[in-house]
């Protein structure tokens, strides 16, 4: 278990508890995959000049078209495992079956995986309890219990870490619509590939200040009992294929707390827009042999600022198909 130091003093992490905690995640692919995806209700208002969803407040599947190539596909997904999601409708279905190439967000291989376990977990000495405090850390672990965290575990997190451990619902893993998606692709022998690393990912995160993340920590506890239901209410919007209406949930997740709208900005900013724009040019790249389908967080292609927006400025020909 880490160290708890004194002021200046900096300790090793625990390198022991990093299989534990690989071992944790890959039972739960839900929260590696979704890390930084769809965060359900914590994701909130953009600058204002993002907010206007323009042509690409509504649909999930979209043709990308440039020089005569053939068309790629972009597919936004929620990170759920539920039948009316992964029931994959027949245009989908078959866009996805003509494809060449399947790309997703972030590979989910065991290096990956020790990779956040490892980046999870405090390198300096610090711990969770003291990062916190002793009342919202005795608040905070009967949540991460329902989680699986025993209270060994739970001492190394980050405040980002246990906050993600929260914001996942409880489900079968495998059956995460981007994680059947991916296994799909393996067995038709799709060549793969992915818009981003485990590393870049955790720095949208990991990069944040302490206070902020201990601040969205604090809400996202907040905000646990009504969690069910949001979650019900952006399964409801992404199956309607209104992503204005899913950014609309996460705007009234915020809309009372006024003091975290200067924190929510930096969210949005660093996991959102930040990301949006690296996967928009990763993508170009693999756009040129056409025939690939690609499938990222829905959320990634609304608005002004989103990945389609960004293939569009870029010249190509972005449809809506379903």
């Amino acid at each position: 278990m880490a160290a708890t130091c004194g002021r200046g003093r900096r300790a090793r992490p625990d390198y022991a508890v990093i299989p534990r905690m690989a071992g944790a995640i890959r039972a739960n692919l839900a929260l590696a995959q979704a890390l930084f995806g769809l965060l359900l209700v914590l994701v909130a208002a953009l600058p204002a000049r993002a907010a206007d969803g323009g042509a690409f407040a509504e649909g999930l599947l979209w043709r990308i078209e440039k020089n005569g190539l053939p068309a790629s596909h972009v597919f936004g997904t929620i990170h759920l495992a539920d039948p009316r999601v992964t029931a994959l409708p027949a245009p989908v279905r078959e866009r996805f079956n003509e494809a060449r190439a399947f790309g997703m967000e972030v590979p989910l291989e065991a290096t990956d995986l020790a990779t956040l376990a490892t980046r999870m977990i405090y390198a300096d000495g610090r711990d969770l309890p003291s990062t916190l405090g002793a009342a919202l850390y005795g608040r905070l672990l009967p949540e991460l219990a329902k989680a699986g965290v025993t209270p060994d575990l739970a001492r190394l997190f980050k405040p980002w870490a246990a906050m993600m451990l929260l914001e996942m619902p409880r489900q079968e893993s495998a059956e995460v619509l981007d994680l059947y998606l991916q296994r799909t692709a393996v067995a038709q022998g799709k060549t793969l590939f992915y818009l981003e690393s485990v590393d870049e990912q955790i720095d949208a995160l990991d990069g944040m200040g302490e206070g902020e993340q201990v601040a969205l920590l604090r809400h996202t506890l907040e905000s646990q009992p009504e969690r069910a239901r949001s979650i019900d209410r952006m399964r409801e919007a992404y199956l309607r294929r209104d992503l204005a209406a899913m950014w609309r949930l996460g705007e009234e997740d915020i809309a009372g707390r006024p003091d975290l709208k200067p924190l929510q900005a930096v969210f949005v900013q660093r996991l959102l827009l930040d990301r949006n724009r690296r996967m928009a040019e990763r993508l170009q790249a693999r756009l040129g042999g056409g025939a690939s389908f690609v499938a990222v967080g829905a959320l990634h292609l609304y608005g002004a600022q989103g990945v389609l927006a960004l293939l569009q400025a870029a010249g190509y020909r972005v449809t809506r198909v379903y």
